[in-house]
C-alpha cells in the first residue's frame, strides 16, 4: 500500500499580495477521505499564473489556538477583495476567504485520476482458496468512478469462475462509496453509496442498448473481464453503477445487485401479473428473494424444493404453499409461471406438469449438462413456453432498488470479513449449499479505504 500523505502535500495553495492585510489560510479541508492512499493530483496550473480567480472570503480551519484566535478576528472584519496571482500545490497559502471561482477550481481535484495500489483476493490453483495481491488501480477515465469497496456478497457464479480460472478476482455483488469521479460523470456524486458488479460495460450504440437491454449487448463485458469485488477498491464505468436508496444498508444491498435484480428482471421482463400463481424452484440466494419479490408483486407464491427442511423458511419469506419434489405431488395447484433459480440437472418433466396451460418456465440456473430435457407433448398441447432470463439491464436495476425500498425487501445474509480465510469460507458455504441465504464479505477496518 502507498504511504499516507500529509495534509500539506494534498492542500492547494493560493498566493496573493495584499496592500493592507495578509492572512495565512490552510486549505487542507479539501483533502478527500482517501488522501492517505491516493496520491495528490499534479499542479492544476503547471506553474503558470491564473488571473482573476477570487474576490471574496475564505473560511479558515486550524488546530492551533493561535489560528483559531486569528480566525475569529477575521470573521468580525469586512472581507477584502483579493486578486489571486497563481494557483499551485505545496506552497504557503496567503489569501482572503474563498470565492465561488476558487471553489470551482478546487473542485477539479475530484476529476483528477487517482493512482494507488489496492488489495485484492485472487483464486488459487485449487479454486477453493485465495491469495492476497497488491494491484495498481487503473487510470480514471472521463466516465469512471474510483470506489472504496464496502462489501461484496458471493454468488454461485463466483464459485464457478474461481474454480475455472486461477488468479481470477471474482465478486459481482459489490457495494462501495464514490471517492473520485471522471469529468463526464453526472449520475453519481462523491460520497454516494453505489452498487455494481455483473455488467461492466456495453457499447451503448447497438439495437439492444438503444432499447434499454444493455445486458444483451453483443459487446458487453462483465466482471470476469477485469478485477471483481473481492477487493477493497475499484474503478468502474459510472454508467453501470446504481445509487443505493438510503434506507437499504450496504450489507443488504449487495445481494440485490445480482440475485435480487435477476429475479426481479424475470418478473418484470415477462410481464408477470399480480393475479398470477408463481412457482419458485430452489430456496437459495436467488430463490428466497424470488419468493419475497413475487409476494410483494401481489402473486400467489408456491415454493418448490427437494428439501422438506426448507418449508418453514419458505413460508416465513412469504410463500403461500410448499411442494417437496422428493415426495409424491398431490397439490392441485397449477402455476402460470415457474422461476427456476437453481443450477444442476433437474426434473424438468415435474415442473412442466405443474404449469398451467399457456404457462411459462423461466430458467435462471446453469445446467452442468448444458441442456434441458423438456417433454415435447405437454409443451405442445399445453402451449408452454420455456425461456431464459439474465441479470437486469440498467433501468430495470434502478426499478428493482426502488421496489425493494418501497416494499422493505431485504435478503437473508451471513457476514464474514473479506480476506483469504473469509473468501475461502464463503465459497465453501455456497458450493456446499450451507449459506443461509447469501454470504456477505465485509471489508475489514484494516483494509478500509
Amino acid at each position: 500500500m502507498m504511504r499516507s500523505h500529509s495534509k500539506t502535500s494534498s492542500s492547494i495553495s493560493l498566493t496573493s499580495s495584499l496592500k493592507s492585510t495578509s492572512r495565512r489560510v490552510s486549505l487542507s479541508f479539501l483533502t478527500r477521505p482517501l488522501s492517505r492512499i491516493f496520491q495528490s493530483p499534479p499542479s492544476l496550473t503547471n506553474g503558470t499564473s491564473n488571473e482573476k480567480l477570487a474576490s471574496e472570503s475564505l473560511p479558515t480551519r486550524s488546530n492551533s489556538k493561535h489560528s483559531k484566535t486569528r480566525s475569529n478576528k477575521m470573521n468580525q472584519e469586512e472581507p477584502v477583495a483579493v486578486k489571486v496571482a497563481k494557483l499551485t500545490l505545496n506552497e504557503t497559502v496567503i489569501a482572503e476567504p474563498e470565492s465561488a471561482h476558487v471553489a470551482e477550481a478546487c473542485n477539479h481535484e475530484a476529476h483528477v485520476p487517482p493512482t494507488s495500489t489496492y488489495t485484492a483476493f485472487a483464486s488459487a490453483a485449487d479454486g477453493k482458496t485465495f491469495v492476497e495481491k497488491q494491484l495498481e488501480l487503473p487510470k480514471l477515465g472521463r466516465n469512471d468512478v474510483a470506489v472504496a469497496i464496502l462489501c461484496c456478497s458471493v454468488c454461485f457464479t463466483d464459485t464457478m469462475y474461481a474454480a475455472m480460472i486461477e488468479g481470477q478476482v471474482v465478486g459481482h455483488e459489490i457495494i462501495g462509496r464514490v471517492e473520485f469521479k471522471g469529468e463526464d460523470v453526472t449520475n453519481v456524486d462523491i460520497g454516494d453509496t453505489i452498487g455494481f458488479g455483473y455488467l461492466r460495460t456495453a457499447c451503448l450504440k447497438c439495437l439492444f442498448c438503444l432499447q434499454g437491454q444493455e445486458n444483451m449487448c453483443p459487446k458487453r463485458t462483465t466482471f470476469t473481464d477485469g478485477i471483481g469485488g473481492f477487493a477493497n477498491a475499484s474503478v468502474w464505468d459510472s454508467r453501470f453503477v446504481y445509487k443505493i436508496p438510503a434506507c437499504i444498508e450496504p450489507r443488504h444491498a449487495g445481494p440485490l445487485t445480482c440475485a435480487g435484480a435477476t429475479v426481479f428482471s424475470a418478473l418484470y421482463g415477462y410481464n408477470v401479473s399480480p393475479t398470477s400463481t408463481v412457482g419458485v424452484v430452489g430456496l437459495g440466494g436467488l430463490g428466497h428473494l424470488a419468493i419475497k419479490f413475487a409476494k410483494a408483486w401481489g402473486c400467489r407464491v408456491v415454493a418448490i424444493s427437494s428439501s422438506e427442511s426448507k418449508k418453514a423458511d419458505s413460508l416465513k419469506f412469504g410463500a403461500h404453499e410448499f411442494i417437496c419434489t422428493k415426495d409424491p405431488i398431490t397439490s392441485p395447484t397449477k402455476m402460470d409461471y415457474i422461476l427456476n433459480t437453481t443450477s444442476g440437472d433437474l426434473p424438468w418433466d415435474t415442473f412442466i406438469d405443474l404449469l398451467e396451460t399457456n404457462g411459462t418456465l423461466i430458467n435462471m440456473g446453469v445446467s452442468a449438462k448444458g441442456s434441458m430435457e423438456i417433454p415435447a407433448m405437454p409443451a405442445l398441447f399445453k402451449q408452454l413456453k420455456v425461456v431464459g432470463s439474465l441479470v437486469a439491464s440498467r433501468h430495470v436495476m434502478n426499478k428493482m432498488f426502488d421496489f425493494a425500498a418501497l416494499h422493505s425487501i431485504r435478503p437473508e445474509i451471513e457476514e464474514l470479513d473479506m480476506g483469504t480465510k473469509g473468501c475461502a469460507e464463503a465459497v465453501r458455504r455456497v458450493v456446499e449449499q450451507q449459506a443461509r441465504y447469501r454470504v456477505v464479505l465485509n471489508v475489514p477496518e484494516h483494509l478500509a479505504m
